[in-house]
């Protein structure tokens, strides 16, 4: 299968529409997560695995201006919608390959990190093991994954627990793990890891910030929107049970009610 094939929620303009919103949503909490372990980001050599469209990178170099940022993106269609937004920027540098054969040299990075990228690899523990090799020695390692068990809304989403369980079946066949959060500190103490840290972040959108809260579930709605074909053409799930669903996610973006819970799963770690 080929490895953009492998990624369930695929490339095109209405994905890359899609992470831009959520990049919107979520890149603060993120590059201070970044942030923390550093005491100035500025000046360092950050790689990013899986840098997607850019928009991360993008915002890093907006806040840390002396920032040196190579991300690295299999797939053709998301590195070329990264170099239009770079814009020149002559500490942005983007390679077009897989994050296991970038060609980047040993240890010459301060900070290493990946984001929304293990779920969607067969090996993530490869993938951990050459973060490490790209870091030099007491450089730090960072990545930020889900877990699809944990998805609330209140008031509940009739029939979203039958095409979550579809979702998470397709991801799995396509080679990915839609549960990684939960394995980040095996994973990541496989490769090797030295002074590994877990935290959560959660993700919490209520009716009372309706911009943020449609935001949110537009995310979701776009998630499920893009898988709807592969899912119903496994058979274990009609066109019309994902319908139903999508109405009623539609329905709260357009008058937001109650609450949606969610998290993240982080690991920090430490080239020994």
């Amino acid at each position: 299968m080929a490895e953009e094939n492998r990624y369930i929620h695929g490339t095109a303009k209405q994905e890359q529409g899609r992470l831009k919103l959520l990049n919107s949503i979520t890149n603060g909490s993120f590059i201070n997560f970044l942030g923390e372990s550093l005491e100035n980001i500025d000046g360092r050599k950050i790689a990013d695995f899986g840098c997607g469209t850019g928009d991360l990178m993008s915002d890093i170099a907006g806040r840390y201006k002396g920032a040196q940022i190579t991300g690295v993106e299999i797939s053709k269609a998301q590195y070329d919608e990264a170099v239009a937004k770079m814009g020149g920027n002559p500490n942005l540098t983007l390679i077009n390959s897989d994050v296991l054969s970038s060609g980047l040299e040993d240890e010459s990075f301060d900070l290493c990190y990946c984001r929304y990228l293990l779920e969607h690899i067969p090996d993530p523990v490869a993938v951990a093991k050459e973060m490490f090799r790209v870091v030099k020695q007491g450089g730090l390692i960072k990545a930020q994954e889900n877990d699809l068990a944990v998805v609330f809304y209140h008031p509940e989403v009739d029939g979203l627990e039958a095409v979550c369980r579809e979702f998470c079946a397709l991801q799995m066949e396509l080679g990915g793990d839609p549960f990684i959060g939960r394995k980040l500190f095996d994973i990541f103490k496989r490769a090797g890891a030295v002074d590994i840290t877990l935290t959560y972040e959660p993700e919490i959108y209520t009716e009372d910030d309706p911009e943020r809260y449609r935001a949110w579930m537009t995310n979701a709605l776009n998630i499920y929107q893009g898988a709807k074909e592969r899912m119903v053409k496994r058979g274990n799930i009609d066109e019309a049970s994902i319908d139903r669903v999508l109405d009623i996610l539609s329905e709260r973006i357009a008058r937001p009610e109650g609450v949606s819970l969610f998290h993240w799963n982080r690991v920090s770690a430490r080239k020994g």
